[in-house]
């Protein structure tokens, strides 16, 4: 597989191939060089199979737009340069990703889009020169060869097998560097089917069994073409069984390799289905891991770089979700996320589905629907996100914030876990309000270690001179999510002492704003730090001690509930990347931190989000409960409740501990098995949501009312309360309920 000889090569076709009869015939006289001609101009003349993403395609689309005149400039800008594939100078990390090829592709693209032949010479010199190089090549990573290890195999297959398809017909790509080529996807393949004969965790293995069936796909001439394919749907089955959480999360809990994943796994679905006879997507773990690609997306169409992961925007990889399930999420998502020119250029990489027309007419022709707005807790890949729409059409100005409770997971060479738990991001009106740093560009960066990967960079809580430990994995104790508020309470043992965070998400409505209060407590660890960071500098909002604010919107106000508790303020800078809206991408960026430092106890911390300039907001402490005070109305939360009032009276009020919930000696809500409640007062109406765990009868200090609804039925008036009582609503059976009330006047 390493070393293969013209005679070996020939060898390995499927002689009984009709289509290969010349090549055979050749070879059988033991002329090779007339053999290795005919398959040449086999695989130059026929159209199918195609790749996956097929570059003549895509080409055909794009040819004078924008998008080809920036591709040309960046094959314009290789024509000239030094190549050396054994220059340590890359980084340790950077020599194996100078292997995979994938800068050398605008070359491949811009030949296909122009048809120049200095683009196909210039590739076939680079090839040349890796391809003499790599017996000759050392990488720093023990035990991993630069150019046969899973991810340079796949990477550098994936653009050979573009070459082989744009390049192979011109001639200028020389009779040499054509036999190198399908040499090293012969190689590859090989190696890939044999490396991979059984399963193990991680992305390398996904993605390099994904590229196996693409070569088996692409060069079904060989006889051991459908042995590839075989082992490749063996693991792929394995990895969406054993690497894909219930919930559709990735094992490795980084978005990014997520969609690199999920991105194989859908390139497999479609040669699959196109060239090998499969339906990968029936399998129901493809669609969920789109489902939950959607639900950890922000408002603005990103999701939060958790862990070593990049910037991951979602309406691409949900595209390609739609063109092969058909869900109107997607359709909607994507449409709200890109143009309609990269819509259609994303498709044009895709051949038409068996039986159906081009993806671009399908994709306009099928329905729309907005995608899921609620909270959701993703319980296996263990994230949680609290959001509330926003008031412009698409909802991209919502409120979202995303919490990570999960563990660090091994890999095969360095785990992509960061040393963080219970941290959250948080977004408001289009941008990051708390932000991470995310992954580094390269792993070379020397900072990958003490800042990246640290807890230092994140959104969470760290003891002094200390990192947390790897064993971190939270236990979500509680997760609620009601019209009024959600809740989210977790604990980890990272620090060594039990850390306890509870994230409580105040829905903005008519009633008042929406804001975040985070409340830790590690009560046998003594002094720590609380830590929050922003895209933007922080500044004292100067009304409130210890208070502080972005120093522009969107931005956050912070108000310590215990200011006289925090015996110190700093502040910090380090490198991050931030979205860049504009290019669907992100940007180099500064991570501003603050850290309060407390002694041994609890830490409650408001987070107002501002469009434009800080909120009216006041915080006080009393006792266990936290006051808000939000121009005309205050907010008491405590343990377990949330009451908000106004000029008249209750407005708000939710329990998610304990059966009961009372206001200045008044039963709001109350019922036995109880587990969350929401309660919303109008001057009309009242409206009830509960979950209980069991049959129960809810009881509701409504004493005004006239017409009772559980769930849309009319309930008899004996429900309503004789003599100006509650009301009494027998709940039938475990479940959520929704109560409305009908008051009088």
């Amino acid at each position: 597989m390493r070393q293969i000889t013209d005679a070996a090569l020939l060898a390995g076709l499927d002689a009984d191939k009709p289509q290969l009869r010349a090549v055979t015939a050749a070879a059988a006289t033991g002329d090779l060089s007339a053999a290795l001609a005919a398959l040449r101009g086999h695989l130059a003349g026929r159209e199918d199979p195609a790749p996956a993403l097929d570059t003549l395609r895509w080409a055909g689309h794009v040819a004078g737009t924008d998008a080809a005149a920036r591709v040309i400039a960046a094959a314009d800008g290789l024509l000239t340069g030094r190549t050396d594939f054994t220059d340590p100078a890359h980084g340790k990390s950077g020599l194996y990703a100078y292997h995979y090829l994938y800068w050398a592709q605008p070359l491949v693209h811009a030949a296909a889009l122009t048809g120049d032949e200095r683009y196909v010479r210039r590739f076939a010199g680079i090839l040349d020169a890796w391809y003499a190089s790599r017996d000759h090549v050392r990488g720093e990573w023990p035990g991993l060869h630069p150019v046969w290890y899973t991810l340079g195999v796949a990477g550098r297959s994936q653009v050979l097998i573009q070459a082989l398809r744009v390049l192979g017909t011109s001639v200028a790509l020389p009779d040499g560097t054509w036999l190198s080529i399908v040499k090293t996807l012969l190689g590859g393949a090989r190696w890939l089917a044999e490396e991979h004969d059984t399963f193990r965790h991680g992305n390398w293995q996904l993605t390099g069994c994904s590229v196996l069936a693409q070569i088996a796909a692409f060069l079904p001439e060989f006889s051991e073409s459908a042995g590839w394919a075989e082992v490749a749907r063996a693991r792929l089955d394995d990895h969406l069984e054993l690497d894909v959480y219930a919930d559709g999360g990735h094992y490795e809990r980084t978005p990014s390799y997520h969609t690199m994943c999920l991105g194989s796994l859908q390139i497999a679905a479609v040669v699959g289905e196109q060239y090998l006879g499969w339906d990968l997507a029936a399998h129901p773990r493809f669609a969920a891991m789109h489902d939950w690609l959607l639900s950890l997306t922000a408002p603005p169409g990103w999701v939060p770089p958790f862990n070593d992961s990049h910037l991951v925007w979602s309406g691409e990889h949900l595209l390609r979700g739609h063109y092969l399930l058909g869900r109107p999420a997607y359709k909607e998502l994507a449409e709200h996320t890109l143009s309609a020119e990269r819509i259609r250029e994303v498709l044009a990489w895709l051949p038409a589905r068996p039986g159906r027309g081009a993806p671009a007419d399908e994709f306009a022709a099928a329905p729309g629907a907005r995608p899921p707005a609620g909270s959701a807790l993703l319980p296996q890949s263990k994230f949680a996100v609290l959001r509330a729409e926003g008031g412009d059409a698409t909802g991209a100005d919502g409120l979202y914030a995303a919490v990570n409770c999960g563990p660090l997971i091994e890999h095969e060479l360095e785990s992509h876990s960061h040393l963080t738990a219970v941290d959250l991001l948080l977004c408001g009106y289009g941008e990051p309000l708390a932000w991470e740093a995310g992954g580094p560009d390269s792993y070379d960066d020397p900072r990958y270690h003490s800042w990246y990967r640290s807890a230092c960079a994140h959104n969470t809580v760290t003891l002094p001179g200390e990192d947390m430990a790897e064993d971190h994995d939270a236990e979500v104790g509680f997760f609620a999510t009601l019209p009024e508020a959600d809740v989210l309470a977790a604990v980890h043992t990272g620090h060594g002492t039990p850390h306890r965070r509870t994230v409580i998400f105040v829905r903005p409505g008519a009633a008042g704003p929406g804001y975040w209060l985070v409340d830790d407590e590690l009560a046998e660890a003594g002094a720590f730090q609380w830590l929050l960071h922003s895209p933007r500098p922080w500044m004292p909002s100067g009304t409130h001690r210890h208070g502080y604010r972005t120093a522009r919107g969107p931005g956050l106000l912070v108000l310590p509930t215990e200011p006289h508790r925090v015996h110190e303020v700093r502040t910090s800078e380090g490198p991050c990347t931030v979205p860049d809206p504009a290019a669907r991408g992100s940007a180099p960026g500064t991570l501003h931190g603050l850290a309060f430092g407390y002694d041994a106890g609890p830490a409650a911390v408001v987070l107002a989000p501002f469009r434009e300039t800080p909120p009216p907001v006041e915080v006080t402490a009393e006792g266990q409960d936290v006051l808000v005070h939000t121009g005309p109305t205050t907010d008491r939360i405590g343990p377990g409740r949330l009451v908000r009032v106004g000029a008249d009276g209750v407005r708000v009020a939710a329990l998610w501990q304990g059966d009961r919930l009372e206001h200045e000696g008044r039963v709001l809500l109350a019922g036995r098995g109880i587990t969350a409640a929401g309660l919303t007062r109008t001057a009309d109406r009242l409206t009830v949501t509960a979950e209980c765990r069991a049959r129960t009868t809810l009881t509701v200090g409504e004493t005004s009312a006239r017409q009772v609804r559980l769930s849309g039925v009319i309930l008899p008036e004996t429900t309503h309360g004789a003599g100006g009582g509650p009301v009494r609503v027998v709940l039938p059976a475990a479940g959520r309920w929704t109560v409305d009330i009908e008051r009088s006047r």
